[in-house]
């Protein structure tokens, strides 16, 4: 196990010929100087490496300036929109793809020019890769049975290297026989012995001798962790490795990983879009978006106390209610449907906004069915989504349809044993300690003096 660390990390592609969108001008690819080994935590600014202009500005850079530490044995979560680079980030740990600038670190060896096989590191892709004309047995063994034990990579002698090279050819002549037939070395015994330590983990003792065709999508799966368990690297890299099994499939699964990550304490990195299953999966999160980290901290960390308005939407399901409110008086938010009065130590944070309009943003579950009231909203139901154990309602705001032009729908969450009818008017009331509050400029999230 080891730490995982990016300095000042940058990738760029170029621009494929013919494209019909090519990058904006002058958007050109940096250079990193030189820097000497360290640590940069996210949110610091780095003044180890200076980015340096190229002249090629026909490339399209699809990572910014990442820097993040995963710390030794932790389970980290990359989680994203489609396309906003954490696969290409997983890639660049694996050595699947070149840096275009900076420094990756696993342990205390900088691996930027090390070979994938040399890096010390088991993938588990969203396709299970594998072989299907090997037993499940053959699919763990195959990887053990590339890797020289230590012993063997000691200088021998030419008699002892031709000894290693008949019995070699022994295994592989006999592999195909009847188990009580086959010629096992001192390699193929740890081998079988770590395969069925592994299988009995991963409960498929019963599977050791079936091909992939005759497994479900559940049992392929664990047998491509299986594969990459046997190895006992330093760092686990899984990207979506869930995306195609059912959603029951997907939930069981998805505790095993984490049990099992618990189990061998290896520092995993996990890609995934499903913002549900970093919530539930990840020690840390980071939260990613056009190539860049826009928050790492803890799920709830994250679901409480967001850092920017992409944040909050992303994270959290259904995602966060955004209303545009005008400050009228440090603690005063004006609608033209509704007033708020905030709590007072909302006042000095707010004292320089006052004029301007800021984004409100509330949870469903912090909307509540009120009364009417100047301070509460008035809404129409439009959708009503009956799951069993809670209700979802989708909303819109009542008033002058010119008022509320651009206005997003609103979400609400209620107990199952309350009835609302499509089209009915409704007031709620929101819970003014659990508001978010985010500068319409910078979409950074505003913080009252605690």
């Amino acid at each position: 196990m080891a730490q995982v660390v990016f300095e000042d990390v940058y990738k760029s592609f170029p621009a494929r010929k013919g494209d019909g969108q090519r990058p904006t001008r002058g958007h050109r690819t940096p250079t990193l100087a030189p820097v000497e080994p360290g640590l940069i935590q996210v949110g610091q600014p780095s003044t180890a490496q200076v980015p340096l202009e190229q002249t090629k500005t026909d490339a399209v850079t699809v990572l910014r300036r990442i820097n993040l530490m995963v710390k030794d044995g932790e389970f980290m979560v990359l989680v994203g929109p489609s396309g906003c680079g954490k696969s290409t980030l997983l890639r660049l740990i694996a050595g699947l793809e070149p840096l275009t600038a900076g420094s990756i670190w696993i342990g205390d060896r900088k691996i930027n020019h090390l070979p994938p096989k040399a890096r010390d590191i088991a993938m588990v892709f969203q396709s299970y890769a594998l072989y299907p004309h090997m037993s499940v047995y053959n699919n763990l063994a195959f990887g053990l049975r590339r890797t020289q034990p230590q012993r063997l990579q000691q200088r021998r002698s030419p008699i002892k290297a031709v000894q290693k090279g008949l019995e070699s050819g022994l295994v592989g002549l006999t592999r195909s026989l009847p188990k009580p037939l086959r010629y096992q070395s001192r390699h193929e015994q740890l081998i079988e012995q770590k395969v069925r330590q592994v299988a009995e983990v991963l409960q498929i003792e019963a599977l050791l001798d079936r091909l992939p065709k005759q497994l479900s999508g559940g049992q392929k799966q664990r047998v491509a962790l299986g594969r990459a368990m046997a190895r006992d690297p330093q760092v686990f890299l899984m990207d979506e490795p869930l995306s195609n099994l059912d959603a029951k499939l997907r939930t069981q699964t998805r505790t095993q990983i984490v049990k099992l990550q618990r189990q061998l304490g290896t520092t995993t990195v996990y890609v995934t879009h499903d913002q549900t299953e970093a919530m539930t999966m990840g020690d840390r999160i980071a939260v990613m978006n056009a190539g860049q980290i826009q928050q790492v901290a803890s799920p709830l960390e994250l679901y409480h106390h967001p850092a920017n308005r992409f944040v909050a939407q992303f994270i959290g399901s259904p995602p966060m209610n955004f209303i545009p409110m005008q400050v009228k008086t440090p603690c005063c938010l004006h609608h033209p449907q509704f007033s708020l009065t905030l709590p007072d130590q909302w006042a000095n944070t707010l004292q320089p906004y006052q004029g301007q309009t800021l984004t409100l943003g509330i949870r469903p579950e912090h909307l509540v069915l009120a009364t009417a009231a100047p301070d509460h909203v008035p809404v129409q139901v439009e959708l009503v989504e009956a799951l069993g154990h809670e209700t979802y309602l989708s909303l819109h705001l009542r008033g002058n349809k010119t008022t509320l032009e651009g206005s997003e729908p609103l979400i609400t969450r209620i107990d199952s044993h309350e009835q609302v009818d499509l089209g009915a008017q409704l007031w709620l009331s929101m819970q003014l300690d659990k508001i978010h509050l985010f500068d319409d400029q910078t979409e950074t999230a505003i913080c009252p003096q605690r």
